[in-house]
């Protein structure tokens, strides 16, 4: 499937959600074919249930990445797709 979505460095990964959220909003755009997904649930320190889907690209060092977040405060439900690099 097509997917239109900003480019985020792998590294803001360690730091946080908060930080993978502002990172996306200032990336480049991409438009990639994402084959099968891979869907995985957890739950974060930050005590967040956190749903995530992960997807192969045509390019062979990019992936796929999609986090919706459940928290209990403001605001409750956050969701972001975005690519990076392996």
């Amino acid at each position: 499937m097509r997917r239109k979505e900003v480019l985020v460095d792998r590294n803001v990964f360690g730091l946080g959600l908060d930080d993978i959220f502002t990172a996306a909003q200032k990336g480049k755009t991409l438009t990639l074919d994402v084959g099968p997904t891979i869907f995985s649930m957890g739950v974060s320190q930050e005590r967040s249930v956190i749903l995530h889907w992960t997807g192969l690209t045509n390019i062979k060092n990019i992936i796929w990445l999609r986090f919706v977040v459940m928290r209990f405060h403001r605001p409750p439900i956050q969701s972001i797709s975005c690519y990076t690099t392996k």
